[in-house]
């Protein structure tokens, strides 16, 4: 059986999401398709919609054969490390190929920027080092100046955010030697953040959060295949959707009691940041007035918001894990058979049922759920990974 992994987040899964999955099994003749999806927190530094087994029930419920889960180490850090994590997974799977949806559309142009980056090693961190000194650029932009400084012909934009983890995937097989091909699509009718649609079918995920958050199911509806609108609507007839806003307090408790000196240890805490969201925690009231008062041309959203998740979660670099694992979320019968065929040859622990699995290896990601736990109605959820079994999906 011909495997072809995708790393995704589904927050929640829609229609973009569908046609991405049929392009997929098309352009790659895959007969199993594979989701790594990031848990309860995902890689921009934000909570998920809802769980992360509703979400994998809508994934398969859709068409994917097995969801696996990114764990937060990975799930929720910077391109670099969180394509290091999937890629390593979908390797350990097996899969023949990768397929992304990129700005760019091209994968040659993937392949031949992670070729360049590996041969031109030195000299690219030294101009990202330079490019960064003069504190007028992003870690994202400087990327991008630094590797059109070496390849001037070069057609990746890479400060784009597809185009950024499509070339991080592209660069995590070839430094980890993995036999996978690269397969892409350019986004079509929605840009990553849009939050005004204006197709009929196709939105964002940021403006179909957005609607979802609003209580607009009717126009939501139009963006979702019915499978996620019925598991949207049952999830939301007991449970409130999540955001940053329900950690606020938190966040806040955190950063104004924690000793400033006591800060760098946090994971992504360095350059000073700790000093700027220590003072805009003492002024604004919500999670927006503090991104506002916090972010700047070298501060992005998505730093910032990794930055305060780490905090909140009180990642440190001692207490990061070092091994990676699978995590079974969901399967379809395809599903099924592929693991069963190929679960002798998998070199990464397989967990299914978090009370059997090494403590040490799951206990990051038990602390992510309990975290999660603590927005509003949520209660239930803190104990849910030792209660809930892979979403199988039966013919």
């Amino acid at each position: 059986m011909k495997a072809t992994g995708i790393i995704v987040e589904y927050n929640p899964f829609h229609n973009g999401h569908l046609l991405h999955l049929r392009e997929a099994k098309k352009q790659t003749h895959a007969d199993v398709i594979i989701a790594v999806m990031s848990g309860s927190f995902l890689q921009r530094g934000e909570p998920a919609l809802l769980p992360k087994w509703e979400r994998a029930q809508m994934a398969i419920d859709a068409g994917v054969d097995l969801v696996v889960e990114l764990p937060f180490h990975f799930a929720t850090q910077q391109a670099a490390i969180f394509a290091n994590g999937a890629i390593e997974i979908l390797g350990a799977l097996n899969v023949q190929s990768i397929f992304f949806g990129s700005e760019n559309g091209d994968a040659h142009a993937f392949s031949s920027a992670a070729k360049l980056m590996i041969e031109q090693s030195i000299p690219f961190k030294a101009a990202m080092r330079r490019f960064l000194d003069d504190k007028t650029h992003s870690y994202a932009t400087a990327w991008n100046a630094a590797i059109h400084e070496l390849a001037p012909d070069l057609t990746l934009d890479l400060a784009q955010p597809n185009n950024i983890l499509g070339f991080h995937y592209a660069l995590a097989i070839a430094e980890q030697g993995k036999k996978i091909e690269i397969a892409t699509m350019a986004r079509q009718n929605a840009a990553y953040h849009d939050a005004n649609p204006t197709h009929h079918s196709i939105a964002s995920a940021t403006a179909i959060r957005t609607m979802l958050l609003a209580n607009d199911w009717k126009k939501a509806h139009q963006y979702v295949p019915h499978t996620t609108f019925s598991i949207l609507q049952k999830f939301r007839e007991t449970h409130s959707f999540v955001s940053w806003n329900d950690f606020w307090p938190l966040l806040k408790y955190q950063l104004i009691t924690a000793p400033t000196a006591q800060l760098p240890s946090i994971r992504g805490v360095s350059e000073g940041i700790e000093n700027r969201l220590q003072q805009a925690a003492l002024h604004a009231i919500n999670f927006d007035e503090f991104l506002a008062a916090t972010r700047t041309k070298r501060y992005s959203n998505s730093r910032i918001k990794r930055t305060a998740l780490q905090i909140l979660a009180q990642q440190t670099e001692a207490t990061a894990p070092t091994q990676n694992y699978i995590r079974l979320l969901g399967m379809s019968v395809t599903g099924q058979q592929y693991l069963r065929q190929i679960k002798k040859d998998i070199a990464l622990p397989i967990i299914s049922t978090a009370s059997k699995a090494n403590p040490a290896l799951i206990e990051n990601d038990i602390r992510a759920t309990k975290l999660y736990s603590f927005a509003a109605t949520l209660e239930n959820q803190i104990l849910r990974d030792f209660h809930s079994f892979p979403y199988r999906k039966n013919p």
